[in-house]
């Protein structure tokens, strides 16, 4: 629990930041659903309320 105190830091009043986050790019739920989005954006496109306007 000491050696875990010292990767924690408190931000702000109610912010707290934790320098080892596991990284869950690679874990099979979040691979399923990137493959889902990536899937649904080829057939439908991206929603034109979040295409880039010309200036």
């Amino acid at each position: 629990m000491a050696n875990e105190k010292k990767h924690i830091q408190k931000v702000g009043s109610k912010a707290v930041v934790n320098s080892t986050v596991r990284d869950y790019g690679n874990e099979a739920f979040f691979v399923k659903k990137a493959n889902d989005s990536k899937q649904f954006l080829e057939k439908h496109g991206f929603p034109k309320a979040f295409q880039k306007r010309p200036s």
